[in-house]
């Protein structure tokens, strides 16, 4: 599962992009996709998150069970498909259902990898805060280029559970 960042706050133009908080509609986003996750009941195996501030509060309004093991892995920070591709394979054996927390354009590139789609329409897969599962035919060491199927993709615009502030948890 590849989950986009939720929207991020564009007030302070002069702060760090790594620093750059989710905005009030981000949190909004977040929260919806919370609900999808419990009202769905797909619980990842394990949970990796770019260190940028932005993903790291979506992760944290996604309200996770407690024991699902969560690491913030520091290549995950705008990488590109070559670098997701090396961090998927370094992910342990065991874990079939893994969540990703990140950035555009290296997810949608990931994507159109996997599924053997050369991206030529031009048309946005990932939105802020929505998230993307796929089914992939092989482990997480031996990747290519088709190996995989996008089975859904989630956006908060498309969850009609409205989120008040009072819904998530605070960042």
């Amino acid at each position: 599962m590849l989950l986009r960042h939720a929207k991020s706050d564009w007030k302070k133009p002069d702060t760090a992009d790594i620093d750059r908080p989710i905005s009030d509609k981000g949190k909004k986003a977040a929260c919806k996709i919370a609900h999808w996750f419990g009202e769905q009941n797909i619980w990842p195996d394990l949970v990796w998150v770019s260190p940028a501030k932005r993903a790291q509060q979506t992760l944290k309004r996604l309200n996770l069970p407690k024991d699902i093991p969560v690491e913030t892995q520091d290549a995950l920070y705008m990488a590109d498909r070559t670098q997701l591709l090396a961090l998927l394979a370094k992910i342990p054996d065991g874990f079939e259902r893994v969540l990703l927390i990140g950035h555009n354009p290296g997810f949608e590139d990931l994507i159109h990898f996997l599924i053997g789609d050369p991206k030529e329409d031009g048309t946005k897969l990932l939105p802020t805060a929505a998230l993307a599962q796929m089914v992939l035919g092989h482990n997480w060491q031996h990747l290519s280029a088709g190996d995989g199927r996008l089975s859904h993709i989630t956006r908060p615009k498309d969850i009609a559970r409205p989120c008040k502030e009072k819904d998530a948890p605070a960042s």
